[in-house]
């Protein structure tokens, strides 16, 4: 199955040329779940995953093209009438973390929401996620809200988040 998406690749950095970040371009719908799954898998089910790939107009993947792996994604929802954008997920592969892959994808989704003059992004993180918050805070997000029981409906113990956002 695959995700059909007409577009260009992003540039890469001086310092990491083997990771190139993509947008808009034809994804294979196993390259995002085999990122995905292994993070979000006991939280979400196989099918539920697929759905949330196939509903986002936005899809931002990190490729190692030395290995030919995707590396990272990321899911970017548009937010109704306030010109903003959702980060909806967002995961790199464990082997992968704590080697800028992550900041780079980031940077690249903030450069290109800038670009198409968005508001803001927002997402939200678990309260115990502090790698995540801080990569987030790296980035220029800011701890917005804190939101209890936001993730009741899963199982994650405690089920509080935080709303973090970047004003573009």
């Amino acid at each position: 199955m695959y995700k059909l998406f007409v577009g260009r690749k992003k540039k890469g950095s001086k310092h990491d040329s083997t990771i190139q970040i993509y947008h808009h371009i034809e994804f294979r719908l196993n390259d995002i779940i085999d990122v995905f799954y292994p993070i979000f898998g006991q939280y979400y089910r196989y099918e539920d995953l697929v759905n949330m790939i196939y509903s986002v107009p936005h899809i931002f993947c990190a490729y190692d093209i030395r290995q030919g792996l995707c590396v990272g994604c990321a899911l970017v929802d548009n937010v109704s009438n306030s010109g903003g954008l959702y980060l909806m997920l967002f995961g790199v592969h464990e082997s992968y973390q704590g080697h800028g892959v992550g900041t780079k994808l980031l940077k690249n989704i903030i450069r290109w929401a800038y670009r198409t003059g968005h508001a803001f992004i927002h997402l939200h993180v678990h309260v115990l996620n502090h790698k995540a918050m801080g990569l987030y805070e790296k980035v220029g997000f800011k701890k917005y809200e804190y939101l209890p029981n936001y993730y009741g409906n899963l199982p994650k113990r405690p089920p509080h988040a935080f709303r973090m956002v970047l004003p573009l």
